[in-house]
């Protein structure tokens, strides 16, 4: 009979999250992780089948919790252009938190370029927040707060090419400058399509 899980593996994720963003995957061993984790190697091979298990779990999780907290901003009550701003204006602020380290989404880019099911879980988490734009500008065109002849899926595809731009540069510590500019950019695609 299987023993029952002795931690929480929501924060066990949360903690591979940082761990495999500052040393990367190939430079984090198993005995690393296990003691940066708080469990021991069977629970780890237990709960997540090996290392590769973990990361993979780990993006799954990272996707969940960051595009849904953006996706949550994008759907809150209010103006849907305001609440494009704030999200737009987050990825500055998601920058300045972590330069060096950068979004995991574009770590796991990197790891897994000749990996379909990493590749895969990192498109849909690319998808999900494009969709989430073009749907917030769709609202936007339909309240009036876009001229009539805005395009929400050409600005979607747009504002997601930047926003992952920005989270790819953020591993640069010296572009502050650029990811500035890269965000008032984005403010100025929402600016001139703004209605009135």
């Amino acid at each position: 009979m299987a023993r029952p899980k002795t931690f929480d593996e929501q924060q066990v994720l949360t903690k591979a999250i940082d761990v495999f963003r500052r040393k990367g995957f190939d430079g984090t061993s198993i005995p690393e992780l296990t003691a940066e984790l708080g469990i021991c190697r069977q629970s780890l091979y237990n709960a997540f089948g090996d290392k590769r298990g973990l990361f993979l779990d780990a993006l799954e999780h990272y996707g969940r919790v960051e595009v849904q907290a953006k996706l949550d901003l994008l759907d809150a009550p209010g103006s849907p252009i305001e609440n494009l701003r704030t999200v737009i204006r987050g990825w500055a602020a998601m920058a300045a938190q972590c330069p060096g380290e950068g979004c995991f989404t574009i770590t796991a880019i990197v790891v897994n370029r000749n990996d379909a099911k990493g590749l895969a879980i990192v498109e849909e988490h690319v998808n999900r927040l494009e969709r989430g734009y073009e749907s917030n500008l769709e609202r936007a065109l339909l309240a009036g707060e876009l001229k009539p002849d805005a395009k929400p899926a050409r600005m979607a595809h747009s504002l997601i090419t930047s926003s992952y731009g920005i989270a790819l540069l953020s591993r640069l510590a010296g572009s502050s400058v650029r990811i500035g500019d890269s965000v008032a950019e984005m403010l100025d695609i929402v600016e001139r399509n703004a209605a009135g």
